[in-house]
């Protein structure tokens, strides 16, 4: 989800927040991220309630050619040397209950796309996040020495009305036939998402292999005054999903095995940051990226996460998969596990 630390006390929490104290005045949320040698903290953290791992991603800016890609920034141009703790503190009436200690990890393994260092270190520790708690981050870094600091209150608990996870429940989508998927409104929540995973399994000379697709819907705001949320999934749009990620194979012949719903809340400060970072219709139209980290940039807030696993599609929907208009040429056998090649022109 994104992106030494020396373990040597620098003093006890109080001298956090008494070095941030004293920094307040000039500190600033608003910065030129271009300017020389101006090492800003980039900093990304999303608490979520459903783990007992929780991460924080640090960087600093750098200056950026047209031949950076080509060229990637040497690693210590994008983090910052010497000492660095990050600590986190869960408040409740104002009083600290819990402190939480980051340590660094480099074997998270990276996500696609393009990275500018092969330096890519992560901090972790293990923490519950408790539900609606007031939750703050302190970044010291002592070859600056400076304090960036963040504060978010985590989500309500997301409960999921549709689907439910029921044995051998079984869903349809497919032409002619959308899904509803159905939430309870959490607390403070800012935006929604619904992330469809499909899984299927590929069999060629005799091996079989699992493999999945993951599908995100597009985000959903909080409505006014309703019981619960929804999204629609279009049945016609998953055919045409699994038509646009699956090439046509003749050596391959493919199983649907299920479908999992990952139905996820953000906090209102995650809701800030996309809207901020989304294109902009106007070509000239240019807007600032919202940030709530004091002394630096990024974003610090909360997630509350549910997942329906295991479900079945139904018997209709495999065969739509197997001999629809959109996917009859990608190998997928029917529900009865066989495929009949009269029904290859059938119009589903």
């Amino acid at each position: 989800m994104v992106e030494v630390f020396n373990v040597r006390k620098l003093g006890c929490i109080g001298l956090l927040v008494v070095l941030l104290f004293a920094g307040l005045q000039s500190c600033s949320t608003e910065f030129d991220v271009t300017a020389d040698n101006l090492d800003v903290p980039i900093v990304y953290c999303l608490l979520n309630t459903s783990d007992s791992v929780q991460y924080v991603r640090l960087q600093k800016t750098y200056l950026i050619e047209e031949a950076a890609l080509e060229y990637p920034p040497e690693p210590d141009s994008m983090v910052f040397p010497g000492e660095i703790q990050i600590t986190m503190e869960r408040l409740q009436n104002g009083i600290v209950m819990e402190t939480y200690r980051f340590q660094p990890d480099s074997n998270i393994p990276k996500d696609s796309g393009f990275f500018p260092t092969e330096k890519h270190i992560v901090y972790k520790t293990n923490a519950k996040v408790e539900a609606n708690s007031i939750y703050r981050l302190y970044i010291y870094l002592g070859s600056k020495e400076k304090v960036v600091y963040a504060q978010t209150t985590s989500l309500g608990k997301l409960t999921v009305v549709d689907p439910m996870q029921l044995p051998l429940r079984k869903i349809s989508l497919y032409e002619g036939n959308n899904y509803t998927c159905r939430w309870l409104p959490v607390e403070d929540a800012g935006l929604y998402q619904v992330v469809i995973r499909f899984h299927y399994s590929e069999t060629r000379d005799g091996i079989t292999t699992s493999h999945y697709i993951d599908w995100p819907q597009g985000f959903s705001t909080p409505g006014s005054s309703r019981d619960y949320l929804s999204k629609d999934i279009s049945g016609i749009r998953f055919m045409n999903v699994l038509k646009e990620n699956l090439a046509v194979d003749p050596g391959v012949t493919r199983t649907v095995d299920g479908i999992d719903f990952h139905v996820l809340s953000g906090a209102i400060e995650l809701k800030y940051y996309i809207e901020s970072t989304s294109p902009t219709e106007g070509a000239l139209m240019e807007k600032p990226v919202y940030t709530n980290v004091t002394n630096g940039m990024g974003i610090f807030s909360t997630i509350s996460q549910v997942d329906v696993t295991g479900l079945f599609l139904s018997a209709v929907t495999v065969d739509s998969i197997a001999y629809s208009r959109f996917t009859r040429n990608l190998g997928f056998l029917d529900h009865t596990g066989d495929r009949d090649s009269t029904n290859e022109l059938a119009d589903f």
